[in-house]
Protein backbone atom coordinates (compact mmCIF):
# COMPACT_ATOMS: atom_id res chain seq x y z
CA UNK A 1 0.00 0.00 0.00
CA UNK A 2 1.50 3.35 -1.02
CA UNK A 3 1.42 6.63 0.86
CA UNK A 4 -1.65 7.91 -1.01
CA UNK A 5 -3.69 4.92 0.10
CA UNK A 6 -2.61 5.46 3.72
CA UNK A 7 -3.69 9.07 3.60
CA UNK A 8 -7.02 8.11 2.18
CA UNK A 9 -7.56 5.51 4.94
CA UNK A 10 -6.84 8.04 7.64
CA UNK A 11 -9.12 10.58 6.06
CA UNK A 12 -11.93 8.04 5.76
CA UNK A 13 -11.69 7.01 9.44
CA UNK A 14 -11.79 10.58 10.64
CA UNK A 15 -14.74 11.54 8.48
CA UNK A 16 -17.01 8.80 9.79
CA UNK A 17 -17.92 10.94 12.75
CA UNK A 18 -18.33 14.17 10.75
CA UNK A 19 -21.61 15.76 9.69
CA UNK A 20 -22.14 16.79 6.02
CA UNK A 21 -23.01 20.51 6.11
CA UNK A 22 -24.47 20.29 2.58
CA UNK A 23 -26.94 17.60 3.44
CA UNK A 24 -30.57 18.51 2.70
CA UNK A 25 -31.50 17.91 6.36
CA UNK A 26 -29.02 20.50 7.65
CA UNK A 27 -30.43 24.05 7.83
CA UNK A 28 -28.48 27.20 7.03
CA UNK A 29 -28.11 28.21 10.69
CA UNK A 30 -26.84 24.74 11.62
CA UNK A 31 -24.35 24.87 8.74
CA UNK A 32 -23.02 28.21 9.96
CA UNK A 33 -22.61 26.94 13.51
CA UNK A 34 -20.87 23.80 12.25
CA UNK A 35 -18.46 25.90 10.18
CA UNK A 36 -17.67 28.12 13.22
CA UNK A 37 -17.09 25.11 15.47
CA UNK A 38 -14.93 23.42 12.83
CA UNK A 39 -12.73 26.50 12.58
CA UNK A 40 -12.32 26.68 16.38
CA UNK A 41 -11.47 23.00 16.57
CA UNK A 42 -9.10 23.39 13.63
CA UNK A 43 -6.79 25.44 15.81
CA UNK A 44 -6.48 22.51 18.26
CA UNK A 45 -6.53 19.65 15.82
CA UNK A 46 -4.89 20.30 12.48
CA UNK A 47 -5.78 16.87 11.15
CA UNK A 48 -9.54 17.45 11.05
CA UNK A 49 -11.06 17.81 7.57
CA UNK A 50 -14.22 19.29 6.20
CA UNK A 51 -16.67 16.98 4.48
CA UNK A 52 -17.46 17.39 0.75
CA UNK A 53 -20.85 17.01 -0.92
CA UNK A 54 -20.32 13.28 -1.36
CA UNK A 55 -19.12 12.59 2.24
CA UNK A 56 -15.47 12.48 1.17
CA UNK A 57 -12.71 14.46 2.83
CA UNK A 58 -11.66 17.78 1.33
CA UNK A 59 -8.44 17.60 -0.61
CA UNK A 60 -8.91 14.00 -1.79
CA UNK A 61 -9.38 13.36 -5.50
CA UNK A 62 -9.95 10.01 -7.17
CA UNK A 63 -8.26 9.06 -10.41
CA UNK A 64 -8.51 5.91 -12.45
CA UNK A 65 -5.47 4.82 -14.40
CA UNK A 66 -5.20 1.43 -16.15
CA UNK A 67 -8.41 0.23 -14.50
CA UNK A 68 -6.82 0.62 -11.07
CA UNK A 69 -8.22 3.01 -8.50
CA UNK A 70 -5.85 5.40 -6.87
CA UNK A 71 -6.27 8.41 -4.62
CA UNK A 72 -4.57 11.74 -4.97
CA UNK A 73 -4.56 14.42 -2.31
CA UNK A 74 -5.11 17.91 -3.70
CA UNK A 75 -4.31 21.06 -1.82
CA UNK A 76 -7.11 22.73 0.11
CA UNK A 77 -8.66 25.65 -1.85
CA UNK A 78 -8.95 29.07 -0.30
CA UNK A 79 -12.62 30.08 0.07
CA UNK A 80 -12.06 33.11 2.24
CA UNK A 81 -13.25 35.35 -0.56
CA UNK A 82 -16.77 33.93 -0.16
CA UNK A 83 -17.17 36.17 2.86
CA UNK A 84 -17.83 39.50 1.17
CA UNK A 85 -17.63 42.90 2.86
CA UNK A 86 -20.85 44.40 4.13
CA UNK A 87 -20.61 47.13 1.49
CA UNK A 88 -21.53 44.53 -1.17
CA UNK A 89 -25.06 44.32 0.20
CA UNK A 90 -25.83 47.51 -1.71
CA UNK A 91 -24.89 48.39 -5.32
CA UNK A 92 -21.14 48.69 -4.72
CA UNK A 93 -18.46 46.10 -5.43
CA UNK A 94 -15.43 45.10 -3.25
CA UNK A 95 -12.27 47.05 -3.73
CA UNK A 96 -9.00 45.51 -4.78
CA UNK A 97 -5.48 46.49 -3.85
CA UNK A 98 -1.96 45.31 -4.42
CA UNK A 99 -2.04 42.85 -1.55
CA UNK A 100 -5.27 41.23 -2.72
CA UNK A 101 -5.20 41.22 -6.53
CA UNK A 102 -8.44 39.34 -7.02
CA UNK A 103 -11.73 39.04 -5.23
CA UNK A 104 -14.73 36.76 -5.37
CA UNK A 105 -12.41 33.96 -6.52
CA UNK A 106 -12.53 30.48 -5.09
CA UNK A 107 -11.53 27.05 -6.23
CA UNK A 108 -14.01 24.26 -6.73
CA UNK A 109 -13.23 20.57 -6.99
CA UNK A 110 -15.96 18.84 -9.01
CA UNK A 111 -17.01 15.30 -8.31
CA UNK A 112 -19.61 13.03 -9.89
CA UNK A 113 -22.34 14.08 -7.49
CA UNK A 114 -25.92 13.68 -8.67
CA UNK A 115 -27.28 16.88 -7.06
CA UNK A 116 -24.78 19.69 -7.42
CA UNK A 117 -21.13 20.58 -7.74
CA UNK A 118 -18.90 20.14 -4.71
CA UNK A 119 -17.39 23.13 -2.99
CA UNK A 120 -14.49 22.59 -0.58
CA UNK A 121 -13.89 24.83 2.39
CA UNK A 122 -10.39 25.63 3.54
CA UNK A 123 -9.33 25.28 7.16
CA UNK A 124 -7.87 28.78 6.87
CA UNK A 125 -11.38 30.22 6.56
CA UNK A 126 -11.18 33.07 9.07
CA UNK A 127 -13.70 33.50 11.85
CA UNK A 128 -13.84 37.22 11.39
CA UNK A 129 -15.07 36.87 7.80
CA UNK A 130 -18.28 35.24 9.02
CA UNK A 131 -19.27 37.92 11.53
CA UNK A 132 -22.35 39.89 10.54
CA UNK A 133 -20.85 43.20 11.71
CA UNK A 134 -18.06 43.08 9.09
CA UNK A 135 -19.47 41.04 6.22
CA UNK A 136 -22.64 39.62 4.62
CA UNK A 137 -22.99 35.95 3.93
CA UNK A 138 -23.58 34.98 0.28
CA UNK A 139 -25.67 31.86 -0.19
CA UNK A 140 -23.71 29.17 -1.98
CA UNK A 141 -26.79 28.25 -4.03
CA UNK A 142 -26.75 31.69 -5.63
CA UNK A 143 -23.18 31.34 -6.87
CA UNK A 144 -23.27 29.78 -10.34
CA UNK A 145 -20.40 27.96 -11.92
CA UNK A 146 -20.04 30.63 -14.62
CA UNK A 147 -19.77 33.43 -12.09
CA UNK A 148 -16.89 31.68 -10.38
CA UNK A 149 -14.86 31.87 -13.57
CA UNK A 150 -15.27 35.64 -14.11
CA UNK A 151 -12.72 38.13 -12.84
CA UNK A 152 -14.25 41.58 -12.40
CA UNK A 153 -11.92 44.56 -12.46
CA UNK A 154 -12.52 47.95 -11.02
CA UNK A 155 -12.72 49.49 -14.48
CA UNK A 156 -15.53 47.08 -15.44
CA UNK A 157 -17.52 48.02 -12.37
CA UNK A 158 -17.08 51.73 -13.02
CA UNK A 159 -18.21 51.31 -16.65
CA UNK A 160 -21.34 49.47 -15.55
CA UNK A 161 -22.13 52.17 -13.01
CA UNK A 162 -21.70 54.87 -15.65
CA UNK A 163 -23.98 53.03 -18.05
CA UNK A 164 -26.69 52.65 -15.41
CA UNK A 165 -26.50 56.36 -14.60
CA UNK A 166 -26.70 57.24 -18.31
CA UNK A 167 -29.79 55.08 -18.78
CA UNK A 168 -31.43 56.64 -15.73
CA UNK A 169 -30.78 60.14 -17.08
CA UNK A 170 -32.19 59.16 -20.49
CA UNK A 171 -35.32 57.74 -18.88
CA UNK A 172 -35.90 60.83 -16.77
CA UNK A 173 -35.31 63.07 -19.80
CA UNK A 174 -37.79 61.10 -21.88
CA UNK A 175 -40.43 61.31 -19.15
CA UNK A 176 -39.97 65.05 -18.83
CA UNK A 177 -39.93 65.68 -22.59
CA UNK A 178 -43.18 63.80 -23.10
CA UNK A 179 -45.15 66.60 -21.52
CA UNK A 180 -42.90 69.37 -22.77
CA UNK A 181 -43.43 71.01 -26.15
CA UNK A 182 -40.06 71.05 -27.85
CA UNK A 183 -39.21 73.34 -30.77
CA UNK A 184 -40.34 71.96 -34.10
CA UNK A 185 -36.78 71.80 -35.46
CA UNK A 186 -35.61 69.72 -32.50
CA UNK A 187 -38.50 67.29 -32.87
CA UNK A 188 -37.75 66.86 -36.57
CA UNK A 189 -34.10 66.18 -35.80
CA UNK A 190 -35.17 63.47 -33.37
CA UNK A 191 -37.27 61.88 -36.10
CA UNK A 192 -34.36 61.97 -38.52
CA UNK A 193 -31.94 60.46 -36.00
CA UNK A 194 -34.41 57.74 -35.03
CA UNK A 195 -34.75 58.92 -31.44
CA UNK A 196 -37.85 58.94 -29.24
CA UNK A 197 -40.19 61.80 -30.06
CA UNK A 198 -43.72 62.91 -29.32
CA UNK A 199 -46.09 65.11 -31.33
CA UNK A 200 -48.90 65.18 -28.79
CA UNK A 201 -47.96 68.58 -27.38
CA UNK A 202 -48.49 70.38 -30.69
CA UNK A 203 -52.09 71.42 -30.16
CA UNK A 204 -52.58 74.49 -32.35
CA UNK A 205 -53.20 74.36 -36.08
CA UNK A 206 -50.22 76.66 -36.70
CA UNK A 207 -47.83 74.29 -34.93
CA UNK A 208 -49.10 71.30 -36.90
CA UNK A 209 -48.79 73.08 -40.24
CA UNK A 210 -45.37 74.39 -39.27
CA UNK A 211 -44.35 70.81 -38.52
CA UNK A 212 -45.41 69.69 -42.02
CA UNK A 213 -43.83 72.67 -43.82
CA UNK A 214 -40.46 72.34 -42.07
CA UNK A 215 -40.44 68.59 -42.68
CA UNK A 216 -40.98 69.29 -46.39
CA UNK A 217 -38.12 71.82 -46.40
CA UNK A 218 -35.63 69.36 -44.93
CA UNK A 219 -36.74 66.74 -47.51
CA UNK A 220 -36.97 63.79 -45.12
CA UNK A 221 -39.66 61.29 -46.08
CA UNK A 222 -40.08 59.79 -42.60
CA UNK A 223 -40.54 63.20 -41.02
CA UNK A 224 -43.05 64.27 -43.69
CA UNK A 225 -45.07 61.07 -43.33
CA UNK A 226 -45.10 61.30 -39.53
CA UNK A 227 -46.20 64.93 -39.61
CA UNK A 228 -48.97 64.30 -42.16
CA UNK A 229 -50.32 61.28 -40.30
CA UNK A 230 -50.37 63.21 -37.03
CA UNK A 231 -52.17 66.06 -38.79
CA UNK A 232 -54.68 63.62 -40.28
CA UNK A 233 -55.48 62.13 -36.88
CA UNK A 234 -55.75 65.38 -34.98
CA UNK A 235 -57.92 67.55 -37.28
CA UNK A 236 -61.22 67.16 -39.07
CA UNK A 237 -61.42 65.81 -42.61
CA UNK A 238 -62.43 69.20 -43.99
CA UNK A 239 -59.36 70.92 -42.57
CA UNK A 240 -57.08 68.09 -43.65
CA UNK A 241 -58.38 68.10 -47.23
CA UNK A 242 -58.10 71.88 -47.46
CA UNK A 243 -54.51 72.00 -46.24
CA UNK A 244 -53.24 68.94 -48.09
CA UNK A 245 -54.39 70.39 -51.42
CA UNK A 246 -51.91 73.25 -51.07
CA UNK A 247 -49.01 70.94 -50.19
CA UNK A 248 -48.41 68.52 -53.10
CA UNK A 249 -45.16 67.09 -51.68
CA UNK A 250 -46.86 66.15 -48.42
CA UNK A 251 -49.80 64.74 -50.41
CA UNK A 252 -47.48 62.52 -52.46
CA UNK A 253 -45.89 61.10 -49.32
CA UNK A 254 -49.32 60.49 -47.84
CA UNK A 255 -50.40 58.68 -51.02
CA UNK A 256 -47.27 56.56 -50.97
CA UNK A 257 -48.01 55.59 -47.37
CA UNK A 258 -51.60 54.62 -48.22
CA UNK A 259 -50.52 52.58 -51.24
CA UNK A 260 -47.84 50.67 -49.34
CA UNK A 261 -50.36 49.85 -46.60
CA UNK A 262 -53.03 48.75 -49.13
CA UNK A 263 -55.58 51.31 -47.98
CA UNK A 264 -57.31 51.26 -51.37
CA UNK A 265 -60.42 53.29 -50.59
CA UNK A 266 -58.56 56.15 -48.87
CA UNK A 267 -55.92 56.12 -51.63
CA UNK A 268 -58.52 56.48 -54.38
CA UNK A 269 -60.47 59.15 -52.47
CA UNK A 270 -57.30 61.18 -51.96
CA UNK A 271 -56.46 60.93 -55.67
CA UNK A 272 -59.94 62.15 -56.57
CA UNK A 273 -59.59 64.97 -54.03
CA UNK A 274 -56.36 66.08 -55.70
CA UNK A 275 -58.02 66.00 -59.13
CA UNK A 276 -55.99 63.04 -60.35
CA UNK A 277 -58.97 61.18 -61.77
CA UNK A 278 -57.04 59.18 -64.36
CA UNK A 279 -54.69 57.74 -61.72
CA UNK A 280 -57.67 56.87 -59.53
CA UNK A 281 -59.44 55.13 -62.42
CA UNK A 282 -56.36 53.15 -63.44
CA UNK A 283 -55.65 52.06 -59.88
CA UNK A 284 -59.25 50.97 -59.43
CA UNK A 285 -59.08 49.09 -62.73
CA UNK A 286 -55.90 47.34 -61.55
CA UNK A 287 -57.55 46.17 -58.34
CA UNK A 288 -60.58 44.89 -60.27
CA UNK A 289 -58.47 42.91 -62.74
CA UNK A 290 -56.69 41.17 -59.85
CA UNK A 291 -59.89 39.32 -58.87
CA UNK A 292 -59.36 35.56 -59.39
CA UNK A 293 -62.96 34.65 -60.27
CA UNK A 294 -64.18 35.71 -63.72
CA UNK A 295 -67.72 36.49 -62.60
CA UNK A 296 -66.48 38.70 -59.76
CA UNK A 297 -64.01 40.36 -62.09
CA UNK A 298 -66.75 41.21 -64.61
CA UNK A 299 -68.97 42.68 -61.89
CA UNK A 300 -66.15 44.81 -60.45
CA UNK A 301 -65.12 46.04 -63.90
CA UNK A 302 -68.65 47.17 -64.66
CA UNK A 303 -68.80 49.14 -61.40
CA UNK A 304 -65.39 50.63 -62.14
CA UNK A 305 -66.46 51.71 -65.62
CA UNK A 306 -69.63 53.39 -64.33
CA UNK A 307 -67.88 55.13 -61.43
CA UNK A 308 -64.65 56.29 -63.03
CA UNK A 309 -64.52 55.99 -66.82
CA UNK A 310 -67.98 56.90 -68.07
CA UNK A 311 -68.27 60.04 -65.95
CA UNK A 312 -65.03 61.55 -67.29
CA UNK A 313 -64.99 62.73 -70.90
CA UNK A 314 -61.18 62.60 -70.97
CA UNK A 315 -61.34 58.85 -70.35
CA UNK A 316 -63.77 58.04 -73.16
CA UNK A 317 -61.18 56.08 -75.17
CA UNK A 318 -60.13 54.13 -72.11
CA UNK A 319 -63.79 53.49 -71.35
CA UNK A 320 -64.24 51.77 -74.73
CA UNK A 321 -61.24 49.54 -74.04
CA UNK A 322 -62.60 48.52 -70.66
CA UNK A 323 -65.95 47.75 -72.24
CA UNK A 324 -64.28 45.56 -74.88
CA UNK A 325 -62.38 43.72 -72.17
CA UNK A 326 -65.61 43.04 -70.30
CA UNK A 327 -67.20 41.79 -73.54
CA UNK A 328 -64.20 39.51 -74.15
CA UNK A 329 -64.53 37.97 -70.69
CA UNK A 330 -68.25 37.45 -71.19
CA UNK A 331 -67.49 35.74 -74.52
CA UNK A 332 -64.73 33.53 -73.13
CA UNK A 333 -66.70 32.23 -70.16
CA UNK A 334 -69.40 30.24 -72.06
CA UNK A 335 -66.88 29.02 -74.65
CA UNK A 336 -64.62 27.71 -71.89
CA UNK A 337 -67.47 25.97 -70.07
CA UNK A 338 -68.74 24.26 -73.25
CA UNK A 339 -65.34 23.17 -74.54
CA UNK A 340 -64.24 21.89 -71.12
CA UNK A 341 -67.28 19.61 -70.98
CA UNK A 342 -66.73 18.50 -74.58
CA UNK A 343 -63.09 17.71 -73.98
CA UNK A 344 -63.75 15.79 -70.77
CA UNK A 345 -66.42 13.68 -72.49
CA UNK A 346 -63.94 12.53 -75.18
CA UNK A 347 -66.51 12.70 -77.94
CA UNK A 348 -64.68 15.30 -80.04
CA UNK A 349 -61.80 13.96 -82.14
CA UNK A 350 -60.44 17.48 -82.56
CA UNK A 351 -59.95 17.96 -78.81
CA UNK A 352 -58.57 14.44 -78.58
CA UNK A 353 -55.99 14.96 -81.33
CA UNK A 354 -55.14 18.52 -80.32
CA UNK A 355 -55.77 18.81 -76.57
CA UNK A 356 -55.98 22.23 -74.98
CA UNK A 357 -52.89 23.36 -73.09
CA UNK A 358 -54.66 25.77 -70.75
CA UNK A 359 -57.92 27.56 -70.08
CA UNK A 360 -59.22 30.20 -72.46
CA UNK A 361 -60.30 32.52 -69.64
CA UNK A 362 -58.49 35.84 -69.36
CA UNK A 363 -56.54 35.29 -72.57
CA UNK A 364 -55.76 38.23 -74.94
CA UNK A 365 -57.87 38.93 -78.00
CA UNK A 366 -55.38 37.49 -80.52
CA UNK A 367 -54.97 34.32 -78.46
CA UNK A 368 -58.75 33.99 -78.29
CA UNK A 369 -58.91 34.42 -82.10
CA UNK A 370 -56.31 31.68 -82.59
CA UNK A 371 -58.31 29.40 -80.27
CA UNK A 372 -61.53 30.03 -82.18
CA UNK A 373 -59.81 29.48 -85.55
CA UNK A 374 -58.36 26.21 -84.24
CA UNK A 375 -61.51 24.69 -82.71
CA UNK A 376 -64.49 26.71 -84.08
CA UNK A 377 -63.43 27.87 -87.55
CA UNK A 378 -66.61 26.90 -89.36
CA UNK A 379 -69.11 28.55 -86.97
CA UNK A 380 -71.38 31.31 -88.26
CA UNK A 381 -70.92 34.96 -87.43
CA UNK A 382 -73.84 34.91 -84.98
CA UNK A 383 -71.99 32.49 -82.68
CA UNK A 384 -69.86 33.68 -79.76
CA UNK A 385 -66.99 31.39 -80.79
CA UNK A 386 -67.01 32.52 -84.43
CA UNK A 387 -63.67 34.03 -85.58
CA UNK A 388 -65.49 36.50 -87.83
CA UNK A 389 -67.70 37.66 -84.94
CA UNK A 390 -64.65 38.12 -82.75
CA UNK A 391 -62.86 40.06 -85.52
CA UNK A 392 -65.79 42.40 -85.99
CA UNK A 393 -66.49 43.08 -82.30
CA UNK A 394 -62.90 43.73 -81.27
CA UNK A 395 -61.83 45.48 -84.46
CA UNK A 396 -59.07 43.06 -85.36
CA UNK A 397 -57.14 44.17 -88.44
CA UNK A 398 -57.03 42.10 -91.64
CA UNK A 399 -53.32 41.38 -91.19
CA UNK A 400 -53.81 40.10 -87.65
CA UNK A 401 -56.79 38.00 -88.70
CA UNK A 402 -55.04 36.45 -91.74
CA UNK A 403 -51.80 35.71 -89.87
CA UNK A 404 -53.65 34.11 -86.93
CA UNK A 405 -56.02 32.13 -89.15
CA UNK A 406 -53.23 30.71 -91.33
CA UNK A 407 -51.23 29.74 -88.21
CA UNK A 408 -54.21 27.93 -86.67
CA UNK A 409 -55.24 26.09 -89.84
CA UNK A 410 -51.63 25.18 -90.67
CA UNK A 411 -51.33 23.47 -87.29
CA UNK A 412 -54.29 21.31 -88.27
CA UNK A 413 -52.66 20.80 -91.72
CA UNK A 414 -55.81 22.02 -93.36
CA UNK A 415 -54.28 23.44 -96.56
CA UNK A 416 -57.63 23.92 -98.30
CA UNK A 417 -58.81 26.46 -95.74
CA UNK A 418 -55.57 28.39 -96.18
CA UNK A 419 -55.97 28.41 -99.95
CA UNK A 420 -59.55 29.64 -99.54
CA UNK A 421 -58.35 32.46 -97.32
CA UNK A 422 -55.84 33.62 -99.95
CA UNK A 423 -58.06 33.24 -103.01
CA UNK A 424 -60.06 36.24 -104.18
CA UNK A 425 -62.24 36.93 -107.20
CA UNK A 426 -61.01 39.17 -109.96
CA UNK A 427 -62.96 41.81 -111.88
CA UNK A 428 -63.82 39.44 -114.70
CA UNK A 429 -65.10 36.58 -112.54
CA UNK A 430 -61.83 34.72 -112.28
CA UNK A 431 -59.84 33.93 -109.16
CA UNK A 432 -56.34 34.80 -108.08
CA UNK A 433 -54.08 34.51 -105.03
CA UNK A 434 -53.84 37.65 -102.94
CA UNK A 435 -52.75 38.35 -99.38
CA UNK A 436 -52.46 41.42 -97.19
CA UNK A 437 -49.21 40.03 -95.78
CA UNK A 438 -46.14 39.06 -97.80
CA UNK A 439 -46.15 35.57 -99.31
CA UNK A 440 -42.66 34.85 -98.00
CA UNK A 441 -44.08 35.17 -94.45
CA UNK A 442 -46.89 32.80 -95.38
CA UNK A 443 -44.33 30.31 -96.70
CA UNK A 444 -42.40 30.52 -93.42
CA UNK A 445 -45.58 29.81 -91.42
CA UNK A 446 -46.43 26.81 -93.59
CA UNK A 447 -42.87 25.47 -93.42
CA UNK A 448 -42.82 25.65 -89.60
CA UNK A 449 -46.02 23.58 -89.54
CA UNK A 450 -44.65 20.88 -91.89
CA UNK A 451 -46.33 21.81 -95.17
CA UNK A 452 -45.43 19.47 -98.10
CA UNK A 453 -43.24 20.72 -101.02
CA UNK A 454 -46.10 21.00 -103.50
CA UNK A 455 -48.00 23.32 -101.12
CA UNK A 456 -44.89 25.41 -100.51
CA UNK A 457 -44.13 25.61 -104.25
CA UNK A 458 -47.59 27.06 -104.87
CA UNK A 459 -47.02 30.00 -102.56
CA UNK A 460 -43.32 30.48 -103.36
CA UNK A 461 -44.30 31.09 -106.98
CA UNK A 462 -46.44 34.02 -105.75
CA UNK A 463 -43.35 35.96 -104.61
CA UNK A 464 -42.72 38.64 -107.21
CA UNK A 465 -39.03 39.31 -106.62
CA UNK A 466 -37.05 36.46 -108.23
CA UNK A 467 -33.97 36.84 -106.05
CA UNK A 468 -36.13 36.80 -102.91
CA UNK A 469 -38.09 33.84 -104.27
CA UNK A 470 -34.83 31.92 -104.84
CA UNK A 471 -33.65 32.72 -101.31
CA UNK A 472 -36.94 31.57 -99.74
CA UNK A 473 -37.00 28.39 -101.87
CA UNK A 474 -33.48 27.44 -100.77
CA UNK A 475 -34.32 28.21 -97.14
CA UNK A 476 -37.34 25.88 -97.05
CA UNK A 477 -35.55 23.32 -99.30
CA UNK A 478 -38.21 23.33 -101.97
CA UNK A 479 -36.05 21.98 -104.89
CA UNK A 480 -38.64 22.32 -107.65
CA UNK A 481 -39.17 25.98 -106.74
CA UNK A 482 -35.39 26.53 -106.81
CA UNK A 483 -35.09 24.98 -110.28
CA UNK A 484 -38.03 27.00 -111.65
CA UNK A 485 -36.62 30.20 -110.21
CA UNK A 486 -33.15 29.57 -111.75
CA UNK A 487 -34.86 28.91 -115.09
CA UNK A 488 -36.74 32.21 -114.74
CA UNK A 489 -33.39 33.88 -114.02
CA UNK A 490 -31.83 31.97 -117.01
CA UNK A 491 -28.88 31.06 -114.85
CA UNK A 492 -27.72 27.70 -116.31
CA UNK A 493 -24.38 27.62 -114.47
CA UNK A 494 -25.94 27.88 -111.02
CA UNK A 495 -28.66 25.39 -112.05
CA UNK A 496 -25.98 22.85 -113.02
CA UNK A 497 -24.24 23.34 -109.66
CA UNK A 498 -27.51 22.92 -107.78
CA UNK A 499 -28.50 19.84 -109.85
CA UNK A 500 -25.21 18.15 -108.99
CA UNK A 501 -26.25 18.22 -105.31
CA UNK A 502 -29.54 16.41 -106.00
CA UNK A 503 -29.97 12.67 -106.30
CA UNK A 504 -29.82 11.63 -109.97
CA UNK A 505 -32.94 9.51 -110.01
CA UNK A 506 -35.06 11.44 -107.53
CA UNK A 507 -38.13 13.32 -108.65
CA UNK A 508 -36.43 16.71 -108.28
CA UNK A 509 -33.18 15.40 -109.85
CA UNK A 510 -34.96 14.08 -112.96
CA UNK A 511 -36.90 17.31 -113.23
CA UNK A 512 -33.70 19.39 -113.11
CA UNK A 513 -31.92 17.21 -115.74
CA UNK A 514 -34.90 17.46 -118.08
CA UNK A 515 -34.75 21.25 -117.80
CA UNK A 516 -31.01 21.27 -118.56
CA UNK A 517 -31.50 18.98 -121.61
CA UNK A 518 -34.34 21.08 -123.00
CA UNK A 519 -33.49 23.07 -126.12
CA UNK A 520 -36.39 25.46 -125.86
CA UNK A 521 -34.93 27.49 -123.02
CA UNK A 522 -32.67 30.37 -123.85
CA UNK A 523 -29.92 30.73 -121.26
CA UNK A 524 -27.81 33.77 -120.60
Amino acid sequence: MDDDDCDFEKASKKNKSKINIFDDRVSLEDARSIIKSSQINAEDDEDEDVINFDDTPVGVKFTNKSNEQSVKVTPMPDLSSLALPASLSGNSMPRTDASNSSYMQFNAVTYGHNRSRSLTLDKNFSKTSLTSSQSSFMDIEEVSAEDTKKNFTRADVENLQKEVLSLKRSLLSAKKDRWKKLPVDETLQRIIRGEVYSLEMYKSLEDKLDLIDKAVRICDGNAITAAVLFFKQSVTSQIFNREILSRPVAANHYLSYLKSHFDTSEYINTLLLLGRNEEAAMYKYKTCVAAPDVSVKISKLRDCMRSFFQNDSQLSFDSSLVEQYIDLLERQRPIEETDAQLESSGKSTLFRDFPRKRSLLDMPVVTTLYYCCLYHYDLGENSLASPLSLKKRHMISDKQFLWTSISARARLRNWKDIEALLTTKSWFGGTKMKAVIAFEKIVNILHRNGAPPDVLDKYISMIDNLEQRLSVAKKVECHKAVVDTLVALKNRQELEQYTSKLERYSKEGLYAHDILNSSTIKWR
